[in-house]
């Protein structure tokens, strides 16, 4: 597997490139948390993903909403077509290969430190921000399970509508997830958190 790195010049200068091509395609962003983040606690962020723009919109909410150092699973193809995001706190992750395990322990480790953030997209590929149910594999629940139980668990529903202006508002909604942490029941309480977020969009 390839393990994440940081480089702050990598890092800084791809803030500064999203933002700028940011300012272009979108009208702004809000930010919408159920509660203040424990700041002595390391953080899993589960989110959905659906568009080009993901990896660095979670790096923005680790860097500016979490204030955590940044790291991410990402399918070891896409990684090696672009290594730079290595360099930001990207690691890889083949799927049903038995390289598989060592990533997820990789995860559970940088999961000890409070000051890591580790971000999972549960549909392990981009799908359309239209599909109704987002499904969790196992992933997420074994990380929990061997990082040891001071990890905060974190839903992220990111959402973009037009409504009437000409560029979309991007939204953020961060939910602190307390309860059982199986598949089964993640799964369950994300899509119900996810159903609630659109509900309440508006202009």
């Amino acid at each position: 597997m390839i393990k994440s790195r940081h480089h702050p010049l990598t890092t800084w200068f791809l803030d500064l490139y999203f933002r700028w091509k940011m300012a272009f395609h979108f009208r702004g962003i809000e930010v919408h948390a159920n509660e203040q983040v424990d700041p002595q606690r390391p953080v899993l962020l589960l989110q959905n993903h659906f568009s080009w723009w993901d990896g660095y919109w979670s790096l923005w909410l680790s860097k500016r909403f979490f204030q955590k150092r940044f790291h991410v699973m990402m399918l070891e193809e896409q990684l090696h077509k672009r290594m730079f995001i290595n360099r930001c706190g990207a690691f890889s992750v083949r799927k049903n290969s038995r390289e598989l395990l060592e990533t997820l322990t990789y995860a559970a480790g940088l999961l000890h430190a409070h000051q890591n953030l580790v971000c999972l997209y549960p549909q392990g590929e981009i799908q359309s921000q239209q599909v109704k149910t987002i499904a969790f594999g196992r992933g997420a629940s074994w990380i929990l399970k061997h990082a040891g139980e001071p990890v905060q668990v974190w839903f992220c529903v990111t959402l973009t509508d037009y409504f009437s202006s000409s560029k979309p508002l991007i939204r953020f909604c961060l939910k602190h997830y307390e309860g059982e942490r199986t598949p089964q029941s993640m799964e369950l309480a994300y899509n119900s958190f996810r159903d609630e977020c659109i509900n309440k969009q508006h202009d």
